[in-house]
């Protein structure tokens, strides 16, 4: 979708999301501007916008703020679907084919896309790693002394909330697992809120893992899990960026949907208890998170058995 957006000559390109995509995407679409967003300033990028002139807004989230923003920078064409009493401020509402939250969410997104005129041939989202991701990893993994050989990431930290972490101990057996097979070794990463549960996983698995959380920046994350042989992730982004690169992905589902927000692709395996609250998409569980303790770690290592016997 972005890469038909950036195609689209009939009016010029802008990209708008949070600061820290833009190391991503301005090395690929180098003619197209990348203006950030922020939740605490919302609205300070209309003027800007304005001054960039693009011809439409193609609002993928459902959000009051996004639609006004496209207003108030005076865009002339603004779609999306009609969400959060903002109707009046879309010149297309597009219809959803289900009720939201009920389909893939990249299924929603390309229908917008084609509602809003662009064509995309590859249903699945995809980004391939650059040299300059390469070296960042590169610099990491060897200012470490971690060698060359196999490596899986594991991501076992979510800024959600509790209701989408897996527990510790289930991640360390699936390393442990890997490691035990063919000497695979894990690479811990996620943000610095998660490095607490991150050193859990860490402290179980000794000198078999590298806990580099809370030490990559995006364009390093995107070149640590190109090498990996696979990547094993709560819902989150680690698990989208894994996916996006063709890796073969372990992906764990508490309160949210591996229908609606999970990656979609051969290569990924969406692992999930369909309690019969689930999804709830609450933060914290009142009842004792049984959706995730139901997922044991059995069921993953044998996810990333299928998957690597694929792959290879």
């Amino acid at each position: 979708m972005v890469r038909a957006a950036a195609r689209d000559r009939d009016r010029p390109a802008v990209f708008m999301g949070p600061a820290a995509f833009a190391p991503i995407l301005a090395p690929r679409f180098p003619g197209v501007p990348y203006v950030p967003w922020s939740r605490e300033r919302r609205f300070a990028a209309a003027g800007l916008l304005r001054r960039l002139k693009p011809g439409a807004a193609l609002l993928l989230t459902d959000s009051l703020s996004s639609a006004l923003l496209a207003a108030l920078a005076g865009i002339p064409a603004r779609v999306g679907y009609a969400a959060e009493f903002r109707d009046l401020l879309l010149t297309r509402r597009v219809p959803r084919r289900a009720p939201s939250r009920s389909r893939p969410r990249a299924e929603e997104y390309l229908d917008l896309a084609r509602a809003a005129g662009l064509t995309v041939t590859d249903p699945h989202p995809r980004i391939e790693a650059d040299e300059g991701d390469r070296a960042r990893a590169e610099a990491l993994l060897t200012g470490h002394h971690f060698g060359a050989g196999a490596y899986a990431v594991i991501a076992p930290g979510a800024s959600y909330g509790p209701a989408k972490r897996w527990a510790p101990d289930r991640f360390a057996a699936l390393a442990k697992a890997l490691h035990a097979r063919d000497g695979t070794r894990a690479v811990l990463v996620g943000t610095k809120e998660d490095r607490a549960v991150s050193a859990e996983v860490a402290a179980a698995l000794g000198p078999a893992a590298l806990d580099l959380t809370g030490a990559t920046d995006l364009p390093a994350l995107v070149g640590i899990l190109d090498r990996a042989v696979l990547a094993a992730s709560n819902d989150s982004g680690v698990m989208h960026l894994a996916a996006a690169l063709g890796r073969p992905t372990v992906a764990i589902f508490g309160s949210t949907s591996p229908v609606w927000s999970s990656a979609r692709a051969p290569w990924v395996r969406a692992l999930y208890a369909a309690y019969p609250c689930s999804p709830c998409f609450r933060r914290t569980c009142p009842i004792g998170y049984g959706c995730l303790r139901a997922i044991e770690a059995s069921s993953a290592i044998d996810a990333a058995e299928e998957l690597r016997v694929g792959a290879g």
